[in-house]
């Protein structure tokens, strides 16, 4: 196995077209797990729920059985045999609106449409392939469990969410709607949702890193919190389970976009310390605390002076061109900088490397030109990877009659700025409680906040809260006022 060179072991990144992908390539890594999947023939290119474009590519299988199959016909035995149907003729009607309703809303450039993944069944009804049409796309559900296991995470992410779908109540989804989509799953899966129910709660990924140079202040600290909180006190139990399918799909992709956020802004400020003269220790803490606050959010700032879209493409840009040539320089051999990883048991480890980095590279022929043209690196492939996935994963996904309450930013014209959708804020700030009915304070949403990289005004914030209802106590209360979960 290669050495690792990099500073987090992330994977590149690659936008998710659609929020649903994160559920079901969660899934899917249970079954590639256990079985080392392979696909089951070699010009087989995905599973998508519908098809949406007349330009037909082979390869594809849909997943939305189509009236008069043997699936629809199942479907409609289903109903009536729950008695939410008195006929077939009835039932057909029944289970044509609830297909319709299963299929998660789309763009107008899509080709391909994916299930809502309310449990293991619906889930696994897409995949990342299928429904990006790349062969091999990026691995979405390892990014994420690498995230989680870097904010301290004791589980896995693909754990978490398997075991909340499968032991909840009926509240949240009746029985019979279980039974429903249990048989919506084409007959060749269902295998794979035996093995996803067996294996998913005890999944573990192995090999992750765990820097102990990594503060508690990080949006991977903030994931790790707020998944395990939502998948295992109770909220399932006490939400819609679309809402609750919709908070974890929020908080996933808020985790994807912060965390590689966060990675290009250390590999920018790292590279600009090798050249520097400050104090290691203190290089290193300036740039965690300025982590802190790479966005600022403010309603009463000017869209030109709150206009983020120059930070992130800044990010993606220096960022990248700083993380290949640290890269480099941790595979020069032993002569070289050493690798990051081999200070991961070190809590000061980040500025011992910082020291043992400036001295492998005082005496490189024209290192500083090479850390300048780097800070000063414009778009490249990789860049634009980073840079797609940062900002598509944050900017609302609003389609056709479809409002995106789960955005982080917002874009019109040349500006993008800090606008979150109210259900983000519901969300976020739900999440910093122990659980369901319990209250959190403005202080627990503001450490959220700036662990995720944003700086929040806090007359903002306590306009905010106000307005959406869940501010309990007056806002002369400063960083002390109540704030009252989603449910």
């Amino acid at each position: 196995m290669a050495k690792d060179v990099s500073l987090l072991g992330l994977n590149r990144p690659e936008y998710p077209p659609s929020r649903e992908l994160f559920m079901s390539e969660l899934a899917w890594s249970v079954e590639r797990a256990v079985n080392q999947r392979q696909e089951k023939k070699p010009d087989f290119a995905g599973y998508a729920y519908g098809e949406l474009s007349s330009r037909v590519k082979a390869g594809f299988e849909f997943t939305r059985p189509k009236l008069g199959s043997e699936k629809f016909e199942q479907l409609c035995k289903v109903l009536v045999s729950k008695r939410k149907a008195r006929d077939r003729d009835g039932a057909a009607k029944i289970v044509s609106i609830l297909l319709e309703e299963l299929e998660a809303p789309y763009s107008s450039k899509a080709l391909r449409s994916a299930a809502t993944p309310l449990g293991v069944e619906t889930a696994l009804l897409q995949d990342l392939r299928g429904i990006t049409g790349k062969k091999n796309p990026a691995n979405l559900a390892l990014n994420l469990e690498k995230m989680y296991a870097l904010g301290g995470g004791q589980n896995s992410v693909a754990a978490g969410w398997s075991s909340a779908v499968m032991s909840s109540s009926a509240g949240g989804m009746p029985e019979w709607i279980r039974d429903f989509f249990a048989v919506v799953v084409p007959d060749h899966l269902e295998s794979v949702v035996e093995t996803v129910k067996q294996h998913g709660p005890a999944h573990v990924a192995n090999d992750l890193r765990q820097p102990l140079w990594l503060p508690q202040n990080t949006p991977y600290a903030w994931f790790a919190g707020a998944w395990d909180n939502l998948c295992q006190s109770d909220w399932i139990d006490q939400m819609p389970r679309r809402r609750w399918t919709d908070w974890a799909s929020c908080v996933a992709r808020t985790a994807l976009a912060s965390g590689f956020m966060f990675e290009m802004h250390l590999y920018r400020r790292l590279c600009a310390a090798l050249v520097s003269e400050d104090d290691a220790a203190d290089a290193v803490r300036a740039m965690m605390h300025d982590s802190n606050r790479l966005f600022a959010w403010d309603d009463l700032m000017q869209k030109s002076a709150a206009d983020v879209g120059p930070i992130i493409r800044m990010l993606a840009d220096a960022g990248s061109a700083c993380m290949k040539l640290i890269s480099d320089l941790s595979s020069g051999g032993k002569d070289g900088v050493p690798p990051i990883a081999e200070f991961d048991e070190d809590e000061n480890g980040l500025a011992s490397w910082l020291r043992a980095a400036r001295k492998a590279c005082q005496n490189r022929p024209g290192f500083e030109e090479d850390v300048g043209a780097a800070l000063a690196a414009k778009k490249s492939g990789t860049a634009n990877n980073t840079w797609e996935t940062i900002r598509y994963s944050l900017l609302s996904r609003s389609g056709d009659g479809e409002q995106d309450l789960y955005a982080l930013l917002k874009s019109r014209g040349r500006y993008t700025w800090v606008e979150p959708g109210q259900e983000w804020l519901v969300t976020i700030s739900s999440l910093q409680a122990a659980g369901p009915g319990q209250l959190s304070r403005m202080t627990d949403l503001a450490s959220a906040l700036a662990a995720i990289g944003i700086n929040a005004s806090q007359r903002t914030l306590v306009s905010r809260l106000e307005n959406y209802g869940l501010a309990r106590s007056s806002h002369d209360a400063d960083d002390a006022l109540e704030i009252m979960p989603g449910f």
